[in-house]
């Protein structure tokens, strides 16, 4: 047995290694997962074992709860380690195994309490008493629990799918064995041997916990079977150069100097140190063939590869069969990253490109906040499938992007960035040989990715531009086929407009005669002595008169409509003055003016110029500017007709010419309709709701007469059109009609 001072000193480095374990867990993963808070709970409980075994030693406390102390310590920490292995190795957990582990917590419990036991004559015969009972209940106990410990673990060893759960189970099975001796020896009183193997099995078992992923156990292995080889060869070569050694020096010399001889076989074994390592690698090498890649040959490779490809399946087919070759991966694809928005909503869209391997990869949508997207985005690291799994920042992700994650069956993501955002991630399933990725691979996945970005960024710029050209096309196809369809209803509109023409004209031609008749017979009628003498009879024939007349300058006005579309207005040009026409016409309305009480102003018309025109056309023409204006502005309103001569080239007429602008005080026109009034039939307000009379306030009419004004104007090569701000009959903004006309007709 170990002196007393000694058990002291082994418990308190014990203590405080227990101690500095628990902080560095809780510093590097606090309180975010259960399998911490279970390590940090198995620490406690060595931590308050500890303390108690110092307290029992310098007997501040009876050595019996000393005692007592050790054995439940064995208990709890032993269930207390079941559910770390559970949570390590992810195996399923089974509640009836805790079913035996309670009942055999409380059996240790009565019959460590003396609560039950056997009778006396029992103890007698058994030579033991009911303390070194409970032992054997305990230790049994123990025994069962340690052996399903062992199996769980190397049943995740051997069958587990995921490779860092192999890993992790290789060092969980360490850890299990220093801790089962220590366990062991405690059962046997052998604390301080017991406490300083328990030393390495609870740094496995921190470490395991602490670090997401273990050092690959393939490299340890290389490195003690090279070291244990390497000794083996050193030591034949020794052991050869001590047996040859002395004979020689014999056969040579009388005298034998062990320091000369001891000199030779040092230089000697020297020389073939090198010989030895290059023999040892390559027996390690037959026994453990080495996974390690030429990293700068496969990035030579990988680069001159994917230079020159512009296709993105090609380039995801390239690119992870060339990964494959280095790293040796049984699956693996590469996603296409679309920033993208719907319903206000920022999102990243996957989309996938040919893979290798028996992989079928299906698209997916990222949150832009989600922390799975924020890692990938902003770290420039590879991405485990165990991270989105374990890790605690990432089980905050939404459950259909963790599920769309599991159901890719990849083990790492590599993501790929350019300068502007996050464009692609490199998906790679397991290993072919079974083993995790090793930091090496990381690293090389990383530059790689580096390097696929600049070729992934030319794809995708080829991609769009071809998508592009293909909307393009459609586009054009849609635009060329909307044209034709557009011509052809063109024409048709076009024919049926020359069948109304047609039909106006001869309608008109046939009103005319009769119109003309009843005219002069209703004249005839005016001029009868009967009916002037009767009021009556002369107020029922001046109607008939009126309406008569109406109806044959609608008829005139359809006939000079229909004549501008067939094109084949015949003009009167002769020396025309604008003054004497404008003035004609205004006194042709004296009445109207008069009877609206409309104010109407003639400015700067003796100074025009004459022009060479169709006078009786112009009359046309101002006629039916002058009878808008009147029938648009309120009473009591203001029109002015000014006269403006155009110099030679102003206004696009070269020899000059003459403006006329007829202003009112009206309620102006919307801009929308400044155009469509020179329109046939056009109408600014609902046909029931204007006046019957043209010259009333908003009249009535066919809606020719501006039309016919463009046709007559555009006929002399000149212009019209109007100006307003806009219609309100309540502010009467007004409108300004401006007509040009050429000094000469060419």
């Amino acid at each position: 047995m170990f002196p007393l001072q000694l058990l002291s000193i082994v418990t308190l480095i014990g203590c405080g290694l227990y101690l500095v374990t628990a902080l560095f867990a809780l510093r590097r993963n606090g309180l975010r997962n259960r399998t911490n808070h279970t390590l940090l709970t198995y620490l406690t409980l060595a931590i308050s074992a500890c303390l108690l075994g110092i307290l029992g030693n310098q007997n501040l406390i009876i050595p019996e709860v000393t005692m007592r102390s050790d054995n439940y310590w064995l208990l709890v920490s032993t269930l207390v380690f079941l559910v770390l292995t559970w949570q390590v190795l992810h195996t399923k957990r089974h509640l009836l195994i805790l079913l035996p582990g309670f009942l055999w917590a409380v059996g240790f419990v009565m019959l460590d309490l003396g609560i039950i036991g056997l009778p006396e004559s029992v103890y007698r015969d058994l030579q033991f008493n009911q303390a070194e009972l409970a032992r054997t209940f305990l230790a049994v106990g123990w025994l069962s629990y340690t052996w399903y410990l062992f199996y769980l673990a190397t049943q995740a060893l051997r069958n587990s799918s995921i490779p860092m759960i192999r890993n992790r189970a290789y060092y969980w099975i360490m850890a299990l064995l220093f801790i089962a001796a220590s366990d062991f020896l405690f059962l046997f009183d052998y604390i301080s041997l017991g406490h300083i193997l328990r030393w390495p099995g609870v740094i496995f078992a921190a470490s395991v916990v602490i670090r997401p992923f273990m050092p690959d156990t393939r490299q340890i292995e290389r490195l003690a079977l090279n070291y244990l080889v390497m000794t083996i060869l050193t030591a034949i070569v020794l052991i050869i150069g001590l047996l040859l050694t002395p004979p020689l020096f014999t056969s040579m010399q009388a005298n034998y100097n062990a320091t000369l001889a001891g000199i030779v076989v040092a230089i000697f074994l020297a020389a073939l140190l090198s010989p030895l390592w290059v023999f040892s690698q390559k027996i390690v090498d037959h026994i453990l063939p080495n996974t390690n890649y030429d990293t700068s040959l496969v990035l030579r490779e990988y680069s001159q590869s994917l230079s020159n490809i512009l296709v993105p399946d090609l380039l995801a087919t390239m690119a992870i069969g060339l990964v494959s070759e280095a790293i040796e991966i049984e699956c693996g694809c590469l996603f296409l990253v679309d920033n993208e928005m719907e319903d206000g909503k920022n999102f990243y869209r996957l989309r996938p490109t040919k893979g290798i391997g028996e992989f079928l990869p299906f698209g997916g949508n990222l949150s832009a906040s989600s922390p799975i997207t924020t890692y990938l985005r902003q770290e420039h690291k590879p991405l485990r499938q165990t991270d989105i799994e374990l890790m605690p920042n990432f089980l905050q992700a939404d459950q259909a992007e963790r599920t769309w994650f599991a159901g890719l069956g990849v083990e790492v993501y590599m993501p790929i960035y350019t300068k502007e955002d996050w464009v692609g991630l490199i998906a790679l399933g397991p290993k072919t040989s079974g083993l995790p990725y090793s930091d090496q691979d990381l690293d090389l996945l990383s530059t790689l990715a580096d390097q696929t970005a600049v070729a992934l960024q030319n794809a995708r710029l080829v991609e769009s531009l071809i998508r592009l050209n293909n909307d393009f096309r459609r586009a054009y196809g849609a635009m060329e086929q909307a044209n034709n369809h557009l011509q052809k209803v063109n024409t048709q509109l076009q024919s049926l407009d020359r069948t109304k023409s047609d039909f106006i004209r001869v309608a008109s031609h046939e009103l005319r005669s009769p119109l003309t008749e009843m005219r002069g017979y209703n004249e005839m009628l005016l001029d009868d002595p009967v009916i002037i003498s009767n009021p009556n009879i002369k107020k029922l024939i001046n109607g008939i008169y009126t309406n008569v007349i109406r109806v044959q300058e609608i008829v005139n006005s359809m006939l000079d409509m229909a004549t501008i579309d067939m094109r084949s207005l015949e003009l009167k040009v002769e020396p025309t003055s604008v003054n004497k026409v404008i003035h004609s016409v205004v006194e042709s309305h004296t009445d109207s003016l008069n009877a609206r009480k409309l104010k109407l102003e003639i400015e700067n018309l003796s100074d025009l110029p004459e022009i060479e025109a169709d006078g009786s056309a112009l009359q046309k023409v101002f006629d039916h500017v002058l009878v808008n204006a009147i029938k648009y502005t309120p009473d009591g309103g203001k029109i002015t007709i000014n006269g403006v001569p155009v110099s030679s080239g102003q206004l696009g007429l070269p020899e000059g010419g003459v403006e006329i602008i007829v202003a009112d005080t009206g309620i102006g026109i919307d801009p929308e309709n400044l155009e469509l009034i020179f329109t046939k039939f056009f109408q600014t307000s609902e046909i029931v709701l204007n006046s019957t009379e043209k010259t009333k306030f908003k009249g009535s009419g066919p809606g020719l007469g501006l039309a016919i004004s463009r046709g007559i104007i555009e006929a002399h090569r000149g212009k019209i059109w109007a100006e307003s701000i806009g219609s309100d009959e309540a502010l009467c903004p007004g409108s300004e009609f401006h007509i040009i006309l050429p000094l000469h007709f060419k």
